[in-house]
């Protein structure tokens, strides 16, 4: 797809964070070059399988099913952050496993990781892939991010609300592990302060 903003000044959740400078050792491209922002009421984020990183589009789909839907009633300025593929590369920084990309606004980050391509049912396979998911998005927060912003003196769990969001495809039965996914969520929750979602979806709101 296109880029949603033909603007390519560095909104103020990136500058914020000092995001270029602080993740400019993880990757060629660079959070400069490879960011997008809009302040469309509705976005749709995906798994982009040609270009091998995270997209999205202000027009609904025909694959909905596979997108992270983002509502954005108060049109907030919200970036996107392709991670995998794309600004995280760097061998070394992978190690540990990097999730797919970020929403950012001047008051909340929001880690994704999809899991659309599973198309069995299999309850193994589903925990199996949400396990996997995990650890992608907590070394990419706890491992990458987090600690190289505070080279740059930028405390992330000071300044930002942050949560964790895995998608898998909605049109995918996955009712037959919901508890095994509630366990999944609360182990998180206890180990690490932070929520976990199992969700296609999520409003953005303004917040003093």
């Amino acid at each position: 797809m296109p880029r949603l903003s033909q603007n390519k000044d560095l909104p103020t959740a990136i500058t914020n964070l000092r995001l270029c400078t602080a993740l400019k050792d993880c990757g060629a491209i660079g959070v400069a070059n490879a960011f997008d922002k809009s302040s469309a009421e509705h976005l749709y984020v995906y798994d982009d399988g040609d270009l091998r990183y995270t997209d999205w589009t202000d027009v609904e789909p025909a694959f909905v099913s596979k997108c992270f839907v983002v509502t954005n009633p108060n049109n907030i300025t919200i970036a996107l952050l392709p991670l995998d593929h794309r600004i995280i590369t760097g061998p070394s920084v992978i190690v540990g496993g990097v999730c797919d990309g970020m929403l950012l606004t001047d008051k909340e980050m929001c880690l994704i990781e999809f899991k659309t391509d599973v198309t069995s049912s299999s309850d193994q396979t589903i925990i199996k892939r949400a396990e996997e998911a995990i650890g992608q998005l907590w070394h990419t927060f706890d491992g990458v991010i987090k600690p190289r912003c505070a080279t740059k003196s930028k405390d992330v769990e000071q300044l930002l609300s942050v949560d964790f969001y895995v998608v898998f495809d909605k049109d995918l039965e996955v009712t037959g592990v919901n508890s095994a996914l509630m366990d999944l969520q609360i182990q998180f929750l206890q180990d690490y302060k932070y929520p976990l979602t199992f969700d296609n979806k999520k409003e953005f709101l303004l917040k003093i």
